[in-house]
Order: structure tokens, then C-alpha cells, then sequence
């Protein structure tokens, strides 16, 4: 079993019963010592948000994708390997092929930013914010949503899950349940955490048995490893094709894999590999190419960098890749630990046409190029990275998922959106910025001849509703924990063996830090982990604050940017559910305009958890559930102020990262994110998928004889999935 340290800068986890207090001191208190009643945000007025420009830059680095490493037989992107098959591996000469030494020219130094196309506008300073933000729920606004215990016309299935995991992969087990979901061409994948896929059709019928993605991408008869963060999308162009990439490493899972290399610190161990199917079928063969982390030797940390945190995208030109690079040994920016996020744009035809990142010389091919944009180079309206120590740099710059060509931003000679938050030092903020590659079919030009026309730009919204959150530790509904119960005859608890059983704890949040962006019908939609205080004026004790979890969410129009160069804010709001937390949102909206009005209909998604809050609302809370809530591109919330339930938890979660050395243990891991995505000629559905607990948990006396618990869980954590489709 291993805790995977997953994609979050920073740790600092506090519980919501902590968070009670730090919100108490910091409100002023009404006659008789009551908190005073709060008065909600105005979130359908804009006139607060301003927007000031970022700047508009060349890429740090425009070339051939195999350029990098001044060491024979290394580059930034190698490949393909294969092609190789999900469902039966035959050896192939890709093992021989990745020793084969070559010799690629040098990476520039990291220093030079490249010529400034814009300048830099005055910045607004770092907003001072001491409490979470707050809704009204008593009264009823906006931004405070009821539970509706139905599924609102959503259908689901189980997804992936430990016990399945555990098979898959030798008894090997992680937390947290890594997961991603793509959906086209009559097919809905989940991949979920270590590296395992389902495939389904449209109607969620399940038509394979879990998949590795050590298999699909032939690793094992590469003798290399996997380890999770695993992203999937389909591309409709060049007749359709599946990317999905992962966390891989050259040391191999008979040695003891990932983290026997890159996750222990082995140097240029670190990769993300790229499969790409051949054609459109899921089942048919797959190519390899491996993203190497450690391309650059100028980069400061060199040569222990991880890719932590993949996200991936396309756009009409491109695959984008994003990660957020971490020294493994710090040594970065300013002799920091983080290098900040780097964002890839490679030339998406050649990848789909399966072209070698290099010639039979050994020499790059001039006809597979990539833009480079090293966001630790950036400059942040708080600093930059190299002059904070690596504090205020840009993290998580997720960018954004079409679900079909139609959807593309052609302008500007091809463009691609990322949005980030920019709370860097945890104590809550009111800004988001968007980011843009413009020019990328550039990429297409024979040795990157016409690059010079790709640029990189953002553009910064002051005045956002708030968002806070230093990864708090939400409730869950009070049940049986046999893993917990038994945490010191598991090894558990090393720190406090005097207590023989952990209590049940929490369900972990992260960061508040875009996890998934979507870009449909001139709008890209994006939401993040937010702690909310829900203010309540009748009752025992009130008029009262609850503090929860919840999420803020934003639209931004392109429109707008394609012909004038700059985004608007469409709208934003909050999603809580009354007395409950709402964990790691993720945003998807219909792939066309809607016949309502021409409004562009939505599914925000999440993991559903609680005790009730202070009075015990909804018979002691949720176990981990699937939940979601309907919106549109103006509805200023949820559609009916809704979260239905899509798959209802049967248990509290019992993994082995709750309760490891208790009482001060690693962290609750859970989920990492969820994800949701439209697919054309579907009726109009959006995929979506999270983590939730599947089956109950059974007694400490049949967990003893049989920790697997009739083969629902595994005996050290007992996570699983939904995948899940309902029409906007």
C-alpha cells in the first residue's frame, strides 16, 4: 500500500471543527455574543470584477519536440514505442529503441523570457481576506442549494474501485483514487488511480474488464512502471484517437516500480507517458511516447524534476499537457521547492499520425514541433517565482477540454485556454486569470518555420467572488470503520499503540485550485474547492454560521477575445449543500448552443459528504456520495437551487491514509478529482464521474477473517467510483 503525495503544493490540513474557531475570531459578534448576521456576496453583480492584462509573450521555447538534454539518447519527447495493444502485449524492439543514444541539440538557458509582444499593465495588489466567504441559507439565496435525495434523472453504475485495483495490480494498493473520464465515438472510459481503464458504451454498459495502463502502453514489455495522475481524452481529428497519459518511470514493477524511481527521488526517473491510440476503436493498438521531465538541464533542480499533476487537452492544432514541476530535493526557483506549472503545446497531427519524435539519423524530426511555455517564468501579480523562493508562482494552469472540433477556438491563427486560481500562500483571494496560446497551427511548419507566430498571453479578473481553502478535512456521516477499529494489529498506528482502534476521520479537499476546465459554445467553465460559511437566522443558537465546503465556479466568454483579444466574465457563483460539504467539483457544458434561450446548459459534479452540521440535518449526514447540480452559462447558481444524488455512499471511508500514525498522520487521501465531459450525438448527455464508497462496510468480526469483505473493498482502503451520464 503506498499514499501517493498526489498533486498539491501545499499540506497544511486543518478540520472543519478548526475552522470554526478561526472563523469565530474573526467575525464580529452580534448583541448577546451571537455572531452577527452575515450579508451574502452580490454575486449577479459584475460591477466589482476588473480585468488587466498579464502580458502577451513568445513561448519560453519554440522548436523540435525532440530537442533537450545535451545527453545522448535523451530528449523532451521520445517515441512512439509500440504500437502496442490493451488487450494482449507482443514483444517489440521499443525496449532496444529507448537505448538507442542520441544526438539532440541543447535546450536554451532558462533565463532569456523571449521578446515581449504587450507589456505588463499595473497590477492589482494581493487582496487582504481573513475569513471564508458567506452565502444565506436562511433565507435561501443564491449560492445555498438544498439536497434532493433522487437522482434528478441521472443514471449510474459502479466504476473502478480498490479491491478491483488490487487485483489488477499484484495486491498493490494506493490512496488517494486517481480518476479521469473521457467519453466519443460511442464509448465512455474511466481511468482511475495506479493505471487501469473501463470501457463503456453509451448507455453505461460495461464492456471490458479492467484494463492496465501498463499494459495499453506496452510498459511492461518496456520493463517500465506506472504510478497514476492518470488524464484521457478523445480527438475527433485525423478519423479520432484516445490520449491517455500517466506518471511513468524506466525502473520496472518487479524492482519495485514508480516508486522505487521517480517518487524515490532516482534521478531522470521522472516521465509522463502518452499513449495515443492508431485509430478510433479504444480496443485497437496504441503508440508510446514519453515526456520527459528532466529535458532541461538548465532548469534549476535538475536532475530530480517530477511531473506532478497531468492535465491534458486539445485544440484544433495541438495537444496541450500540463503539469506543475516539483525539485524533488527543492533546489528550485529562488532555491524553492516548486518550478511552477509548465504548459506543452505539441503538434497534435504528428502525434495522431503516430510520426518518431526523431529520424533514422538520430537527428529531430523537423515535421513533430512543440511551444513551451515555463510558467515559472511568469510573472505573477505577487511576485515572481525565482524572487519569492518559489512561493508565488503559477500552479495547477489547467487547460481546457473540447468535447468535439465544433468547439475549437480557431481565432488568432489557432488558440488554446487555461484558467488558474492564485491563492498562493492559503489564505483565500478574489482573483482568477486565463491564459491563451495563440498561433498554434504555427505548429505545423516544417522545423517549426513559421513558430515565431505563437504566442502565450493571460489576463487577470480582480474581484471574483472569494474562494478559500487550506485543504480542509470535511465530515462524513458516523458508521463502521473495521480498517480503522483495527489500525494497530494493521500497522497502522505506530505513534499512539496505546489506542488500540482510530476514530473515523475525515474526507480530504485539497487546495482551492482548478482541477478540470471545459470549453464549449464560446464559454470556458471552471470551479474550485472553496470553505463557505452557510448563515442561518432562525433556530436554536442563531442567528449562526456553519462553516462547509463547497465550490466557487466561473464562466468566461472567448467571443469576445476572438475579435478584440480580451474575455469576459458571462458569470460565477457558489454551490453549497445545506449542512453538508461538497468535494472536488468538476465542470462540464453541453458541446452546442441550447434551444433555451440560447443558454448553455452544464453538470457540475462532486463527492457529497456530511454529519448534518450542528443539528444533525439529513439523519446524521452522507456517507462519500456521488452528487451533481444543473446549470447554465447565465443561471447564477444551480438550476432550482438542486443537488441531486446520483450514487448514494453505503459507508464511510476506511482507508489505510486516514489512520496512518494517528494521531498525527500523513493526511486523509480521497479522490484527487472527478470529472465530467459532454459526447456529441449522445442525446445530449454529459459523462461524469467521482469518487464515492460503493458497498457497506461489514463487521470488525468478518473484517478479521475476511478483510476483503466479501470482495468489495480491499483490507487497506475501501474507495470506489461512479460513471454517470443526465442530460443539462
Amino acid at each position: 500500500m503506498v499514499a501517493k503525495t498526489g498533486g498539491r503544493r501545499r499540506a497544511t490540513w486543518i478540520s472543519i471543527a478548526t475552522l470554526t474557531m478561526m472563523v469565530v475570531s474573526g467575525l464580529s459578534m452580534g448583541a448577546g455574543g451571537a455572531a452577527a448576521s452575515p450579508v451574502a456576496n452580490s454575486l449577479t453583480d459584475h460591477s466589482s470584477v476588473t480585468s488587466s492584462s498579464l502580458g502577451t509573450y513568445s513561448p519560453t521555447f519554440v522548436g523540435p519536440a525532440a530537442t533537450g538534454c545535451n545527453n545522448p539518447g535523451c530528449s523532451l519527447l521520445t517515441g512512439p514505442f509500440g504500437p502496442f495493444s490493451p488487450l494482449a502485449v507482443t514483444p517489440s524492439a521499443a525496449g532496444a529503441a529507448l537505448a538507442t543514444p542520441l544526438a539532440h541539440s541543447g535546450m536554451p538557458s532558462i533565463n532569456p523570457r523571449g521578446a515581449v509582444a504587450q507589456s505588463h499593465e499595473a497590477l492589482n495588489a494581493k487582496p487582504a481576506l481573513s475569513v471564508p466567504p458567506v452565502v444565506s441559507c436562511d433565507p435561501m439565496r443564491a449560492g445555498c442549494d438544498f439536497i434532493n435525495q433522487t437522482s434528478g434523472g441521472a443514471v449510474g453504475v459502479k466504476g473502478l474501485n480498490a479491491f478491483e485495483t488490487a487485483n489488477l495490480y499484484g495486491g498493490e494498493i494506493v490512496e488517494p483514487a486517481d480518476q479521469g473520464l473521457c467519453a466519443g465515438n460511442g464509448y465512455v472510459i474511466e481511468t482511475n488511480n495506479l493505471g487501469e481503464i473501463l470501457i463503456f458504451n453509451p448507455a453505461l454498459g460495461l464492456l471490458s474488464a479492467p484494463i492496465s495502463l501498463d499494459t495499453l502502453m506496452g510498459l511492461t514489455t518496456l520493463g517500465w512502471s506506472s504510478g497514476g495522475d492518470v488524464s484521457c481524452l478523445y480527438d475527433y481529428n485525423h478519423g479520432g484517437h484516445w490520449f491517455f497519459t500517466e506518471f511513468v518511470s524506466p525502473t520496472s514493477e518487479a524492482s519495485g516500480g514508480i516508486f522505487a524511481g521517480c517518487f524515490a527521488g532516482v534521478a531522470n526517473t521522472c516521465y509522463e507517458g502518452i499513449a495515443v491510440s492508431v485509430g478510433s476503436n479504444p480496443f485497437g493498438h496504441y503508440n508510446l511516447y514519453l515526456l520527459n521531465a528532466n529535458y532541461n538541464p538548465a532548469e534549476p533542480g535538475y536532475p530530480y524534476e517530477l511531473n506532478d499533476f497531468a492535465k491534458i487537452a486539445t485544440t484544433q492544432d495541438a495537444f496541450l499537457v500540463f503539469y506543475d514541476e516539483f525539485p524533488l530535493y527543492c533546489g528550485g526557483f529562488g532555491l524553492g521547492c516548486f518550478n511552477g506549472a509548465q504548459e506543452f503545446a505539441f503538434d497534435k497531427k504528428a502525434m495522431e499520425l503516430g510520426l518518431p519524435t526523431t529520424l533514422h539519423s538520430g537527428m529531430p524530426n523537423p515535421k513533430f514541433n512543440v511551444a513551451i511555455e515555463n510558467m515559472g517564468l511568469f510573472p505573477t501579480p505577487d511576485g515572481t517565482c525565482p524572487g519569492t523562493h518559489g512561493a508565488t508562482c503559477w500552479y495547477q494552469v489547467i487547460p481546457a477540454q473540447s468535447p468535439d472540433p465544433t468547439q475549437f477556438d480557431n481565432s488568432h491563427g489557432g488558440s488554446g485556454f487555461m484558467l488558474a486560481a492564485l491563492d498562493f500562500f492559503g489564505a483565500g483571494d478574489n482573483r482568477i486569470a486565463i491564459f491563451d496560446w495563440t498561433g498554434l497551427s504555427h505548429l505545423d511548419s516544417l522545423k517549426c518555420g513559421s513558430c515565431s507566430g505563437i504566442m502565450f498571453g493571460g489576463q487577470l479578473f480582480s474581484g471574483v467572488e472569494s474562494y478559500y481553502n487550506l485543504g480542509f478535512v470535511a465530515p462524513q456521516k458516523a458508521g463502521r470503520i473495521p480498517l480503522g477499529d483495527a489500525c494497530v494489529a494493521n500497522g497502522l498506528n505506530t505513534t499512539n499503540v496505546s489506542v488500540v482502534s482510530c476514530p473515523e476521520g475525515g474526507i480530504a479537499t485539497n487546495g482551492d485550485g482548478f482541477t478540470q476546465v471545459s470549453l464549449a459554445g464560446g464559454q470556458v467553465w471552471g470551479a474550485i474547492s472553496t470553505a463557505i460559511l452557510q448563515s442561518y437566522n432562525s433556530g436554536v443558537g442563531c442567528p449562526c454560521l456553519e462553516p462547509h465546503m463547497g465550490a466557487a465556479y466561473w464562466v468566461i466568454g472567448t467571443d469576445p477575445f476572438d475579435s478584440t483579444g480580451w474575455f469576459t466574465l458571462t458569470n460565477q457563483q457558489y454551490v453549497t449543500a445545506m449542512h453538508e460539504d461538497l468535494e472536488f467539483p468538476a465542470i462540464a457544458a453541453e458541446g452546442s448552443w441550447s434551444q433555451d434561450g440560447g443558454n448553455l446548459g452544464a453538470i457540475i459534479t462532486f463527492t457529497l459528504s456530511g454529519n448534518g452540521g450542528p443539528t444533525g440535518a439529513n439523519h446524521g449526514g452522507f456517507y462519500p456520495s456521488t452528487a451533481y447540480g444543473r446549470l447554465t452559462s447565465t443561471s447564477n447558481g444551480l438550476v432550482g437551487r438542486a443537488v441531486y444524488i446520483a450514487d448514494k455512499g453505503k459507508a464511510p471511508q476506511d482507508g489505510f491514509t486516514e489512520y496512518q500514525g494517528y494521531p498525527n498522520g500523513t493526511r486523509p487521501r480521497w479522490g484527487d478529482y472527478s470529472w465530467a465531459i459532454f459526447m456529441p450525438n449522445s442525446g445530449g448527455k454529459v459523462y461524469f464521474a467521482t469518487n464515492y464508497i460503493q458497498s457497506p462496510n461489514c463487521s470488525d468480526a468478518r473484517f478479521a477473517i475476511d478483510p476483503t469483505c466479501g470482495g468489495t473493498r480491499n483490507a487497506f482502503a475501501n474507495w470506489g467510483t461512479s460513471v454517470n451520464f443526465a442530460v443539462p
